[in-house]
């Protein structure tokens, strides 16, 4: 978004930039993003929105109504979930091939042949830094590589963003990923592992939702696991059970499938969604669903 807006700013045109949620704190060092002002709805009229990494127009929070209060929307986006509704805006540009948006973006300044500045090569190395996690994910190319080198020549310092995006941590989050570490199971085959983040984990640590960002990774370090979850305890507005479960698998299981049974979505190694319920039922009804994928993977081999 901030690439974008910088983009855009030096085409000389007049940019709004919103978003449904606060920008998360590790993230506030990014050049531009005092810029973004949250809203759950936008009430001004725009000749152009332009809707990043939203698969489906609810996921963006419905803070503005695409057809009465846009002339034009264009849709860019990298989820393989995209191809179904890939034509719910006026121009939609969606390349599940690639790791990241961040990498999409990088070729809008090529095809544009605009040369990046520092603060712009900073915000695209970020994206494609938290979108392969580190370059770790399977989802990870050799064009993500090749752009992250031209990036650093631009004068991108790796090592501070890293201090940034998953070297500083609250002590409240630390404490919260203590919790979590000491909840740690295996389902009885040893190929699904998974972790909790109680309401009760939050009010023992004081830390926030925000500070369970990369917790999920650490049920996946356990030897012989295929697919490693985080189940989030949460409340609705209403007061309801929700449980937010987040998927990360191996390279031959889809994730993606099991969450769209759930209403959810993302990639296929890597995806998420939110259930209903309480959250021992919610581990049931999953890891049931996931033992199921993973014996037609055992069948299939």
């Amino acid at each position: 978004m901030l690439a974008v807006y910088s983009l855009l700013k030096r085409l000389r045109k007049n940019v709004f930039l919103y978003n449904y949620d606060p920008v998360p704190s590790f993230l506030r060092f990014l050049p531009y993003s005092e810029k973004i002002k949250v809203s759950k709805k936008v009430e001004k009229k725009f000749d152009v929105s332009i809707i990043l990494e939203c698969p489906e127009v609810r996921r963006f929070g419905n803070i503005i109504d695409i057809k009465k209060q846009v002339k034009n929307t264009i849709n860019i986006d990298h989820h393989p979930g995209n191809g179904s509704q890939a034509n719910w805006a006026d121009l939609n540009w969606v390349d599940a091939g690639s790791a990241s948006l961040a990498e999409m973006v990088f070729y809008m300044f090529k095809f544009l042949k605009m040369p990046l500045t520092k603060e712009e090569a900073v915000l695209l190395y970020t994206g494609i830094v938290t979108d392969t996690h580190n370059f770790r994910q399977i989802n990870t190319t050799a064009q993500s590589h090749i752009i992250a080198s031209e990036l650093l020549s631009c004068g991108v310092e790796p090592a501070e963003i890293e201090k940034h995006v998953y070297g500083t941590r609250t002590l409240n989050a630390l404490h919260l990923l203590g919790a979590a570490l000491g909840n740690i199971k295996t389902d009885k085959t040893g190929k699904i592992a998974y972790t909790t983040v109680k309401m009760e984990d939050f009010g023992k640590t004081k830390a926030s939702a925000e500070d369970t960002e990369e917790i999920v990774n650490y049920p996946g370090m356990v030897p012989g696991v295929f697919v490693w979850l985080l189940f989030r305890e949460m409340r609705s507005p209403a007061g309801e059970d929700l449980v937010k479960v987040s998927f990360r698998s191996a390279k031959k299981i889809d994730v993606n499938r099991i969450a769209n049974k759930f209403g959810g979505g993302g990639h296929k190694n890597a995806a998420g969604c939110i259930i209903n319920g309480g959250i021992d039922s919610v581990i049931d009804r999953v890891i049931c669903l996931v033992s199921d994928e993973l014996g037609k993977d055992d069948a299939d081999r």
